[in-house]
């Protein structure tokens, strides 16, 4: 957490994520809550989001329902998990149940198609946007770049299996963790 920040209520982080919930389509959902959690409300530092993010997108399930349990959790307790749960999917459960019945008396929804496909790009760069931030701040530990081009290697030049990919991979980057830090302190 960052030092001048003041812990938020879980009505604040569940106001955020149903912010985040409502106004975001498609991917790219960590840059919007990297932006309202780091950037906007500076509830959490860069190298706390990105620890939370990589242990979210090893746990089972949807990567960003993970993270903003766990960032609801870290902040305000169980009542900020479940705030920040709630108000993340309540937002698109009323849009998808909104879209549905627009798109029933319309029929044909050529200009709704365009402008998803708008928002889609959007999406695109806010990701492109937190993996630049998390590459730079990468730069700062030399070892960490080995192992990010030998996880890019693994999975998309050989194929290997993501899950595999991380067994042998997290060992090798603790390790370099641990030497790093000894070497630091």
């Amino acid at each position: 957490m960052q030092p001048d920040a003041a812990r938020p209520s879980w009505q604040q982080i569940f106001l955020v994520c149903f912010k985040i919930g409502s106004l975001s389509f498609g991917g790219g959902l960590s840059g919007w809550i990297y932006r309202e959690f780091v950037e906007v409300n500076r509830w959490v530092g860069d190298e706390e989001f990105t620890a939370t993010l990589a242990l979210c997108q090893i746990l089972p399930g949807a990567n960003v329902i993970n993270l903003v349990i766990c960032l609801g959790e870290d902040l305000a307790g169980p009542a900020g998990a479940l705030g920040a749960f709630v108000g993340f999917l309540i937002g698109p459960v009323l849009g998808v149940i909104g879209l549905y019945v627009l798109i029933h008396r319309l029929g044909d929804a050529t200009m709704l198609s365009v402008g998803l496909s708008g928002v889609a790009y959007v999406a695109i760069g806010l990701l492109m946007l937190i993996c630049w931030r998390g590459l730079r701040l990468s730069m700062r530990t030399p070892a960490v770049l080995p192992v990010i081009a030998a996880v890019v290697v693994m999975v998309s030049g050989f194929g290997i299996p993501i899950l595999a990919t991380v067994l042998v991979m997290a060992p090798v980057s603790i390790a370099l963790a641990i030497r790093s830090s000894r070497r630091d302190g």
